[in-house]
Formats: structure tokens, sequence, C-alpha cells
């Protein structure tokens, strides 16, 4: 049996953000084997209080209409009130303090502030740059016993270490190196023939982890 990979160009957005993720679950899982305790304390304090994407989004969209009603609120009271804020105190401190909570609540309701570049980012960079130079028609092959890279680079099943599946790649952790291949380049049958013969493979040797 023979799988075979064409290379092609790689899009530079899909690659940095997939190989970054890949790259930050392999330092995490090497983490985890060597100080299971603390990570069984952050799994911990993580669980609490964690809602799905969907759950947050549905809460910020709440949030921000609070926040617009109660600011309407504050100003319907707030500014007749500083005509004659000696008879309308009371209107104009609850009008200030609606603003005040409607402002905090547009301050929840905000879209998450977007994550600093990483360490796992700057290295996918540097990744897709060697990645840009690779020639065409280059062909990686899998075959029952050992994996054909670009020249005379051979390596066994035994020598990968993790194997990451995500939307658009397939990344290959063998002996401290890696090797990221797009499913679209993949010739000779489909990705999830090729991913059921990996996790044949993969019995005993080495992971197979869908980040997708």
């Amino acid at each position: 049996m023979k799988f075979a990979f064409e290379l092609t160009g790689y899009d530079e957005e899909s690659f940095i953000s997939q190989v970054s993720k890949a790259l930050e679950k392999r330092t995490e899982s090497v983490s985890r084997n060597k100080y299971p305790r603390v990570w069984e304390y952050i799994d911990k304090m993580n669980s609490k209080g964690r809602v799905s994407e969907e759950v947050s989004k549905k809460r910020r969209r709440r949030y921000k209409v609070y926040g617009i009603l109660f600011m309407l609120v504050g100003f319907f009271l707030l500014i007749p009130s500083l005509v004659k804020p000696e008879e309308l105190l009371v209107p104009l401190l609850a009008g200030a303090f609606a603003i005040v909570i409607g402002m905090l609540y547009l301050w929840f309701g905000r879209k998450p502030i977007e994550k600093n570049m990483t360490s796992f980012d700057r290295a996918a960079m540097k990744l897709f740059d060697e990645y840009k130079k690779i020639p065409a028609e280059v062909t990686v092959t899998f075959t029952d016993d050992k994996v054909q890279l670009a020249g005379d680079a051979v390596f066994d099943y035994g020598d990968i270490n993790k194997f990451y599946i995500t939307k658009d790649f397939l990344i290959i952790i063998w002996k401290e190196r890696i090797t990221v291949l797009q499913k679209k380049d993949l010739s000779s049958c489909s990705a999830e023939e090729f991913i059921n013969f990996i996790t044949y493979k993969s019995q005993n040797l080495f992971d197979v982890l869908d980040i997708r």
C-alpha cells in the first residue's frame, strides 16, 4: 500500500494558525507527562465557569442590549434633571447610576481582545518561511514500512512522536522534527482513508490526535 502527497503552495494564514496550535498541543503534552499533578490543578481551575463559544456570544449580545437600555434610561433621567439639579436630585443620581451600569454592561459585552502573537506563532511563521522554499514537484510517500520525504530523507513509523490532524493539514512530529502536509495534496486517496491507515500504523507507536 502506498500513499503519495504531491506538494503545492501553502496558505500562510491557515498554516500559521493550525501549525501553531499543534506546536502548543505538543508542548502541553510533554509538560503534562512531566508535571501531571500541576496539570490536574490547572484543569480543575480551567473547568470552573467555562462555557462554550456559542453561549459566550449570546451572553455578550445580551449584555450589549442591557447596556443600551440602561444608557437610554440614564440619559432620559439625567438630561432633564440637569436643568434643576437641586429639585430633581433623585432622578439626577438615578440617571447617573443607570449610565454607569450601562457602560459596565457595554464593557462586558465587548468582543474579546485577540491574543498577542505567541512563541508558537513565531515558530510556525519561521517554519512557513522554510516551506515557501520547497521546490515544485516534490512528493512525500507513505508505504507499509516507511515514510519517504524529499531527497534521501526516510524515517520509520516508530520514529514518529505525534501525528496531529487539523482542518487542512496533517502534522507529523518525528525525532523532534516536524513535517506539515496538506490534505488537498494527497493524490492517491481521500484524507479519511489515509488517516485510517495512519491510525492503524500508530498502534503502540505514537498518538494520532484530532485537533480540528
